[in-house]
């Protein structure tokens, strides 16, 4: 007889989180975001020095460390606010300072339903 596993990925609610509470996509864009700032900026410095080769390494450890202080951050973030909270907040300040629009409704007054009672004559 064959076991059917319940421990399917398309059962889970939000993806794992993987390392200091960051899942897989939130991992890989600390270090996208780490990599594209850190190993440039090492290569420019280091280069004016002579050292072009010891610039991708300090890069390399440079994102190392960001990866490990942005996940703890995030994992302080993150804590005891529901599933995609802080990706909200982000969209919503980006929204606020003009980068990009979120389709959501931010007006604070009453909304009607569209649909009038009539009263009808006795």
């Amino acid at each position: 007889m064959q076991t059917v596993n319940e421990l399917l990925p398309n059962r889970l609610n939000a993806e794992p989180a993987i390392f200091r509470g960051c899942s897989l996509t939130e991992l890989m864009s600390l270090v996208l975001i780490s990599g594209i700032t850190w190993v440039p900026l090492s290569i420019a410095i280091c280069g004016l020095l002579g050292y072009m080769m010891m610039g991708v390494g300090m890069g390399l450890l440079a994102v190392m460390a960001s990866v490990v202080i942005g996940g703890t951050l995030l994992q302080r973030l993150k804590r005891g606010k529901p599933i995609g909270f802080y990706q909200l907040r982000l969209r919503l300040w980006l929204d606020d300072i003009g980068i990009c629009r979120v389709p959501v409704i931010r007006e604070g007054r009453v909304w009607s339903v569209g649909r009038l009672q009539r009263k009808e004559p006795h």
